[in-house]
């Protein structure tokens, strides 16, 4: 059931070398999506999928996060809580209902981080479009 969604996708681009190892290389844009419900991390991982079908997008286990994290050295991290490794050498990361809360924590390709008083699908993929 593999269908791309040509009229609401964009190409993403190609995310610049960061000094960290994450240059994306002939193996492209990588995602990893490792929160809590596992419900949301399957949804999320299959729409991602459907609408942006020329990023990798890969799903973890939030006790799993730090050893597929680098394995797979994405550029994008979403997650329940992000570690300490996450945080540090992420080039950007979204942090999903930190505690229960309805707020979500982004850290940005440039470092800064801030709170989203909500998280909806689109900004998702704005956050990821913008990597």
């Amino acid at each position: 059931m593999e269908r791309a969604y040509t009229t609401m996708c964009r190409k993403a681009p190609t995310c610049p070398p960061s000094g960290r190892g994450h240059d994306t290389g002939a193996r492209g844009m990588r995602a990893l999506i490792a929160n809590e419900p596992a419900i949301y991390r399957e949804v999320i991982s299959a729409a991602l999928k459907e609408l942006r079908p020329d990023i990798e997008i890969f799903t973890s286990q939030p006790d799993d996060l730090e050893g597929e994290f680098l394995r797979i050295l994405p550029q994008l991290v979403v997650c329940s809580r992000p570690t300490k490794l996450v945080e540090r050498e992420a080039p950007a990361w979204v942090e999903l209902y930190p505690g229960g809360a309805s707020h979500a924590v982004v850290k940005s390709l440039d470092g800064s981080r801030r709170t989203l008083p909500t998280m909806d699908f689109d900004t998702l993929l704005s956050i990821l479009d913008g990597i």
